[in-house]
């Protein structure tokens, strides 16, 4: 029997709705598999990384390799520049009237600042500072090093005992070294590599034991040597980075009270104490959000524990200033 036309249209009519809608089903599925899945949360992300960096020489860790992140730092905090004017005003205060003579200088890294004082003598002129030699003997060092001329491994212990036990005979040793074995060679070193870095040094006799001779030294010169150490610009930033650890690390031999009052404050100094001759002290001062460097050189001092105190009060009426 026969279809009436009618029933053929219907039918094809019919057949194209359900190819149309099992279409339909199949794009859905598709969509559905092939959806992009949502992005990982960034702080997640960033908090679960290792941290790649490697450990250099001082054990101080390095800036990370690049993971790939881009993670930007954070902002440092801007410092204000220091009264300059009140700290020289305070200096001289505190100087008038000595009979002995002073020199002092303190220096803002950060900003670049150089404040100066002085009594009874100028404020560049030479003053007699032994054991000051050694934190020139440190960074010619280090230089050696970076150059290749010494093996860093084999003097840091030396280089340690020097800086924080006061040990004269390990910086008459590391002096040796400096000039391949001669003395003379090596004080030779120490005063190029002072110039080098645009002071100068009278380094003319061994640390340990006396003679006629004498080194000779302002405070301008090792605060300017000290704040290059701060700034990273001392050989290297790494060479720098360790020689301001070994300079932080307290020292067994201090014979200065440096009389801070800043909580968490950490301080490194090279003293220098010879009756009736010198009384000196040089070192970087680290407060929680700045850190500045004092040298201070009395010679001829009237009383030895007299001159100490008046070092540790310059020391402490210079911190305020820097701790606001």
């Amino acid at each position: 029997m026969k279809l009436k036309k009618p029933d053929i249209f219907l039918g094809i009519t019919l057949g194209m709705l359900v190819l149309t809608a099992v279409l339909c089903i199949v794009i859905l599925f598709v969509q559905k598999n092939n959806k992009t899945p949502t992005p990982v949360n960034t702080d997640t992300q960033i908090s679960n990384q290792t941290d790649t960096g490697e450990v250099n020489p001082s054990g101080s860790q390095t800036v990370p390799s690049d993971t790939g992140t881009n993670i930007k730092p954070t902002n440092p905090v801007e410092l204000k520049t220091i009264n300059e004017s009140g700290l020289k005003a305070a200096l001289d205060e505190s100087l008038r009237g000595l009979t002995s003579e002073w020199q002092v200088m303190v220096t803002d890294p950060a900003k670049g600042s150089r404040i100066t004082s002085a009594v009874n003598c100028s404020v560049d002129g030479w003053m007699t500072a032994n054991r000051f030699a050694q934190v020139f003997i440190m960074g010619a060092v280090f230089q050696q090093a970076s150059e290749g001329t010494l093996t860093l491994d084999s003097v840091l212990d030396d280089v340690k005992a020097m800086i924080n036990k006061n040990d004269l005979a390990a910086a008459d040793k590391l002096t040796e070294a400096l000039g391949g074995g001669d003395a003379e060679k090596g004080r030779e070193a120490v005063k190029d590599f002072a110039v080098d870095n645009g002071v100068k040094l009278g380094f003319n006799r061994t640390l340990s034991g006396a003679n006629s001779k004498k080194n000779y030294v302002t405070a301008q010169q090792t605060a300017v040597l000290l704040d290059l150490i701060c700034r990273g610009e001392l050989v290297s930033e790494a060479a720098s980075q360790q020689m301001l650890e070994i300079l932080l690390t307290p020292n067994e031999e201090l014979d200065i009270d440096p009389g801070l009052s800043t909580e968490g404050a950490k301080y490194g100094f090279i003293t220098d104490i010879e009756n009736d001759v010198c009384i000196c002290a040089m070192g970087v001062v680290q407060l929680p959000n700045r850190s500045f460097v004092i040298s201070v050189v009395c010679n001829k001092p009237v009383t030895t524990n007299g001159a100490k105190a008046k070092v540790t009060e310059l020391i402490t009426l210079t911190e305020p200033f820097f701790a606001e």
